[in-house]
This record gives structure tokens, sequence and C-alpha cells, in this order.
């Protein structure tokens, strides 16, 4: 797996500087940008649109906490992958919020429908309350991490830090859902197509 950390030359920390990574996509791109390889010979110039398209997705993961976290995880083999299964303390909101949908869906009287879509909304508000709640220890967690120095690789980390990282995954993954689930109870609140899948 590339490290993006290492390409833009900073630590592996859940929080960076903005101004500095955003210099550095500037250096890196003013380096390898195709337009600067434009009378080169055509090997020259594919390496440059390769590099150029490497620092971009270098930036694109590392510009934000949400990807920088994930990248960062993943570069000690704790991979996020696509949540398959319900997280078991979301468990009951999924099932309230199908029951809900599938209520909606059936309403028949305007009123019903009205009713449905303020007890989604409490849905969403709940949803709301957990992410908040997740980045409350996301943030902790990422915090602890940060102010430590770290090996480069999965098999010299402490317990310590196999525990911070396992735990970060399945927070990341568990706010992907939420995400997930949310998009949808706000779709079905608008009238248009659900679907929660577990």
């Amino acid at each position: 797996m590339t490290d993006h950390f290492c390409r833009f030359g900073i630590d592996r920390t859940f929080a960076v500087d903005r101004e500095r990574l955003e210099l550095r996509f500037h250096e890196l791109q003013s380096h390898s940008h195709p337009d600067r390889h434009m009378t080169a010979e055509e090997a020259r110039r594919d390496q440059a649109v390769a590099e150029s398209s490497d620092i971009n997705s270098a930036y694109r993961a590392l510009r934000e906490p949400l990807p920088r976290a994930r990248h960062l995880v993943e570069l000690y083999g704790f991979p996020i992958g696509e949540q398959k299964s319900v997280p078991p303390s979301l468990l009951m909101t999924v099932m309230e919020a199908q029951e809900k949908i599938a209520e909606l869906e059936q309403a028949a009287s305007h009123e019903e429908k009205e009713r449905i879509r303020r007890e989604l909304a409490s849905v969403a508000k709940e949803l709301q309350s957990r992410r908040e709640t997740l980045d409350e220890e996301r943030l902790r967690i990422a915090g602890q991490w940060d102010h430590a120095k770290h090996a480069e690789n999965a098999q010299a980390l402490s317990s310590e830090e196999r525990a911070h990282l396992d735990r970060m995954a399945r927070l990341l993954a568990e706010r992907a859902y939420l995400e997930t689930l949310h998009w949808s109870v706000q779709a079905a609140q608008q009238g248009k197509p659900a679907f929660i899948q577990h």
C-alpha cells in the first residue's frame, strides 16, 4: 500500500497542518505536472501523468480528517473495508428506521405521512447524536496517537498502539454505516427511495 504520508514527507498523524500540506502539494505538483513535460519523450510524459495522478490521490486522502484516518489505520494493517453487517450498537435503531420507512411507503393519508416523517426526524436526530459521540471518541484517540512517536510498521507496534488503531478502525466503520443510515432516513423523509442494507 502506498504511504501518502511518506510521499508528502509528513508524520503519520491523524491531524495535519493543512497549510503545510497544501504547500507541499503545490511543490510536488510543480515538479511533476504533465504541462512541464510537454516536450519530453513519451515515456517521461507518461511518467509525469502517473506521478501527478498519484500526488492528487495522496492529497485527497490526506486533506480531510476521515479519509486521512482511514489511510493511517489501513497503513498499519487495520482495514476498514465496507461495513457488511449492522454494528450491534445500531441494530435497534436500524430496525426502527426500516419499520418507519416501510410505514411511510404504505401510509395512505397526508396526516399519517406527516406523523411518520416526524418520527423519522427523531431517528435522524438520534443518528446525529451517535455520530457526534463517535467523533468525540475518534478525536480523543487521535489526540493520544498524535502525541507519541510510533513504529513505521505494524509488527513493531505495542499492544496499546494496536488497541488504539483497532478501535479507530471500528469507529470509522461504524461512522460510515451511520452516514449511510442517516442518508436513507433523510431520503425517506423527502419522499425519495431509501435502502438500508445489512
